[in-house]
Parts: structure tokens; C-alpha cells; sequence
């Protein structure tokens, strides 16, 4: 088996990529993008790093293990907890399983009941198995919350986790992102999201990887490269399923063409502004374009903003001027950057954590396997291409 080709250098392909450098199995990685990371780029622009679309880190996903040195990282940590905006006033919510002030003090949210409080705590004990085949939603309505609270915490925070106000995703999914929100440090690394990627490709030879290659079509047993370059294999690992759609009518299956996205869109300002809070989440449940932002200092009164929404074709003028609505001592608000991302999440239906693999035997030498196989999200990205590394050589 001297013939084996991932396509996709994000996280996957990277994961795949590391593993098979630690068992001295040749492989190469072909990716039509500039540089690594697939969907998880940072972009230096006016001297400051931006990411393509808010992206965290929840340092305590499991699949992290496998790359400690990913602990190594500058990080800016989140503050456990929210500022959540409600009939015009800004409400504090601290996380009260890491701040004791968060049960007695930060809690006067309205409609944060003490019967959802109690509940919130259960929530986060319970171990018994739950069937998967409620909604979120629904569970959380049976559980007992109050829909004021469902609607102004769980809908407003996790939609802009899981890109979906219905939160159309299987609960245990839900209960695990929750528990590990409750418990673990959220971060970004200080140099951008791509931090990450880059770390995990110090495992690999720079010379696997192949940038700017753009593959045109694939057949049973090779790629045609947009050069003409032709690349036999023994073995091809997929980790886009829209990679699918280049394959030769002879091996095609068309398994992937109904998966959708969940999309976003994320705006980067400056802005000089007094009293508010950096380093933590501002919700608004009240708004149709501002899904979630947060402030990080750049001087004494100057921030940089991230203000994300679930409306791709919000207009630039429009997120300006509701952002002002909230916030009435701002000076000066410069625009630097909008970035839109149609494929941020792919939505799971079927395929979620496939046959309990994560990953695809697409024919005796074709496989697939990414987030859209195991749970959207970098650790089920790491999770994918790990089981695949395990369970195929």
C-alpha cells in the first residue's frame, strides 16, 4: 500500500495526516486552498488577526487528547458566562458551577425563575441514558424549564453554537456541547483560529502536503488535477462530501447530495465605547440580525467587535445601526471586515456519528470521513479522522 491520498487539509485530513506519519505509512494531502486549515482561517487585516466566522475552542472536547500540544497555545479565554440584553437593559449571567456569585448576585435575569435554576443544575447532573429521539426543544419544554428561559437562554446562546434556531440536532449532541460549555475553558487562540491547524500540521512532512492543487475529477483508481496531473492510489480519503460530486459516473454513488449547511455571517469593527465588558458573550434574544458578539480591547477605549448573525445577507449599514441601538456611548465605530460562511456546519440528519464510526467505506478503496460523519464541530473533525486512522491501516 504505497498510494494513499487525502483530500482536504483541514482538520480532518490533518488528523488523518498525523496519524499516519506516527505509523510511517506514505501518504500525500492535496487541497485547492492556499493555505491549510479548511474552514478554520485567520486573516491579518489592518495588523489584527480575524477569523473567518466566531470560532471557539472548548478545551475540554475529548478528541483534544490525542494532540496535547495544542494545549501549549496562547489562549484568551472567554468568561464563563453572559450579557444578555432584554427589554433595552443589559442583564450579567455568571456561570454559577465556577462563580459562586452566579447563584447569588448575577441571576436576576427576567424569566430566569428559581425553579430554572434548580433545573439548570439537574441538568448539568444528570447521567441517566436519554432517548435520542426528542428535539432539544421539546426535551428541555418536558423538562420542565420555563419558555421565556428556553427561549432567551437556549435558543439565543446555541443557536449561534449549532447555526440553527430550531436547534434541529439529536440531543445527546445538545447535552454534551451543554455539559462541556458548563464545565470547560472557552477559548480562542491569540493568534487566530488557524492556530490550531498549524499546530497539528508540525506532526506532518511539509512536503505531503499539496497546496493549490484543484482536483477535476476522480476515478476508481486516481485524480485528475485542474493542471492534468494525474495521481494514482491504493487507497483516497474524502473529507468534504462534495468532493463526491468529481467522481466518475462509474463509482458514484450519490449518497452525499442531499447534505446541507448551516451558514453564517460574522462582522469585525473598531469602536471606541466605555462600559462594557471584554472577553465575554453579549446575547440579544430580542434581535433578528445579532445573533452573538463580544469586545476585545485593543487601548484604553478602544475595541475591536465581533458581531455574529445568523442573516448571510445582512448589509453592512444595517448591523451598524442596530449595534448602535444597544449600545449609546459609542465614537467612533470603523468597519474592517464582513465575512460570510454558506457552509460553516454541515446539518446532520442521517449521518450523524455514522454507524457509530464517524467515518465511510464508500467503495473497497474509497473512504470518507469528517465532521458531517461524526458531530459538527473540531471534535468531531479530530474524532473522525482518529477512528478512520484506527480503523483502516
Amino acid at each position: 500500500m504505497n498510494n494513499i491520498i487525502i483530500i482536504g487539509s483541514g482538520i480532518t485530513g490533518l488528523t488523518i495526516g498525523s496519524e499516519l506519519q506516527k505509523r510511517k505509512i506514505d501518504f500525500k494531502i492535496f487541497d485547492s486552498r492556499e493555505s491549510i486549515g479548511g474552514k478554520i482561517q485567520t486573516f491579518r487585516i489592518c495588523k489584527m488577526n480575524l477569523d473567518k466566522g466566531f470560532q471557539v475552542l472548548l478545551r475540554n472536547y475529548p478528541s483534544l487528547k490525542i494532540f496535547p500540544e495544542i494545549n501549549d497555545i496562547e489562549y484568551m479565554d472567554f468568561k464563563s458566562g453572559f450579557i444578555i440584553n432584554k427589554n433595552n437593559t443589559f442583564f450579567k449571567l455568571l456561570n454559577p458551577l465556577k462563580n459562586l456569585s452566579g447563584i447569588f448576585y448575577y441571576n436576576r435575569f427576567p424569566g430566569f425563575s428559581f425553579k430554572d435554576k434548580v433545573l439548570l443544575l439537574k441538568l448539568y447532573l444528570m447521567k441517566n441514558k436519554i432517548k435520542n429521539d426528542q428535539k432539544p426543544l421539546d426535551f428541555l419544554k418536558n423538562f420542565g424549564f420555563s419558555k421565556s428561559f428556553i427561549n432567551d437562554f437556549f435558543v439565543t446562546f446555541f443557536q449561534g453554537v449549532f447555526l440553527d434556531k430550531s436547534l434541529n440536532i439529536p440531543l445527546n449532541y445538545f447535552l454534551f456541547i451543554f455539559k462541556l460549555f458548563a464545565t470547560g475553558k472557552v477559548s480562542i487562540p491569540v493568534n487566530g483560529i488557524n492556530e490550531i491547524p498549524r499546530t497539528i500540521s508540525k506532526k506532518i512532512d511539509p512536503n505531503k502536503i499539496n497546496l493549490n492543487s484543484k482536483i477535476k475529477k476522480i476515478t476508481k483508481n486516481q485524480i485528475i488535477c485542474s493542471d492534468n496531473k494525474k495521481y494514482k492510489f491504493d487507497k483516497l480519503i474524502c473529507t468534504n462530501p462534495q468532493i463526491e460530486s468529481i467522481f466518475d459516473t462509474e463509482i458514484n454513488q450519490n449518497i452525499f447530495k442531499e447534505i446541507k449547511y448551516n451558514g453564517t455571517s460574522c462582522f469585525y469593527f473598531t469602536v471606541t465605547i466605555t462600559n462594557i465588558e471584554e472577553k465575554i458573550i453579549y446575547l440579544f434574544p430580542e434581535s433578528n440580525l445579532i445573533s452573538s458578539l463580544y469586545f476585545i480591547k485593543v487601548t484604553d477605549n478602544k475595541h475591536i467587535v465581533s458581531i455574529s448573525s445568523l442573516n448571510k445577507t445582512c448589509s453592512i449599514d444595517d448591523m451598524k445601526k442596530e449595534f448602535i441601538g444597544y449600545f449609546n456611548n459609542i465614537k467612533n465605530l470603523n468597519y474592517l471586515k464582513r465575512f460570510v460562511v454558506d457552509e460553516a456546519l454541515p446539518v446532520m440528519n442521517s449521518f450523524y456519528n455514522y454507524n457509530s464510526c464517524s467515518f465511510m467505506e464508500y467503495s473497497t478503496n474509497i473512504f470518507f470521513c469528517g465532521d458531517f460523519l461524526a458531530s459538527p464541530s473540531l471534535n468531531g473533525a479530530i474524532e473522525s479522522g482518529e477512528n478512520l486512522a484506527k480503523g483502516i491501516f
